[in-house]
């Protein structure tokens, strides 16, 4: 590729970049060091009750259509079990959970391994930074995402990108139900790769969100606490 088109690119990529992370907001309220910021494109904030622990945060939100957040924490830590408790009481219809740029769950957490990447090839780097110009970037590294689902069946493990594995722990038949479950980060990067994580978690992404074209508020809660409390 010829100079000029790289630098088109870039510029391209910068573009969608700003317009895809939102506005990132000052982490007060109890938030120490969580960062909050709109979800998505042209999203607004929802109403929010939120705390953060030393090791977690708790969040719970009511999303009228076309709002959402996200709360991310950037750090280092081992891939130790993750306690994750989720509540909703509607799901998200008009999007399709397994094609990214309309993959939007009403409640999800992620853990990104910063350190870790797939060989890919310059070829599909190319497309896979295609793709994210057009949808949003993802974090850079290896990501683990736990979801409450919109139709997959509860259980299922997925790749939404080349880089990242979609857990699905609820869906329509669990709404208004609270689902809770311990999840050793080591095995499951192991399930989904094939292979231990040869680095730290680099960063943790809380998120719900109510896409723009459906209809009806969602009332969801996020808990995360990592490393989980001893049994």
């Amino acid at each position: 590729m010829r100079k000029h088109g790289w630098i088109s690119l870039c510029v391209l990529g910068l573009i969608a970049l700003l317009a895809s992370s939102g506005r990132v907001f000052a982490a007060g309220g109890g938030l120490g060091k969580w960062d909050e910021s709109t979800a998505g494109r042209r999203e607004s904030l929802p109403e929010r009750h939120v705390g953060a622990t030393d090791n977690g945060i708790s969040v719970e939100v009511t999303m009228s259509p076309g709002t959402g957040v996200l709360y991310r924490h950037v750090g280092r830590w081992e891939p130790a079990p993750a306690a994750l408790r989720f509540s909703a009481d509607n799901v998200n219809v008009r999007g399709n959970d397994y094609l990214p740029g309309e993959a939007v769950f009403p409640a999800s957490v992620t853990f990104v391994f910063g350190k870790d990447s797939l060989k890919l090839g310059a070829r599909k780097r190319l497309e896979l930074f295609l793709k994210q110009v057009w949808n949003g970037f993802t974090p850079s590294g290896i990501r683990l995402t736990y979801v409450w689902g919109n139709g997959l069946p509860v259980g299922s493990m997925y790749r939404l990108w080349e880089e990242e594995t979609v857990f699905v722990l609820a869906g329509p038949e669990e709404v208004g139900k609270t689902i809770s479950s311990t999840r050793r980060l080591g095995d499951d990067f192991r399930a989904a790769y094939g292979r231990p994580p040869s680095g730290p978690v680099t960063e943790i992404r809380v998120s719900a969100r109510r896409p723009s074209r459906e209809k009806g508020p969602v009332r969801a809660s996020i808990t995360v606490r990592f490393p989980a409390p001893p049994e």
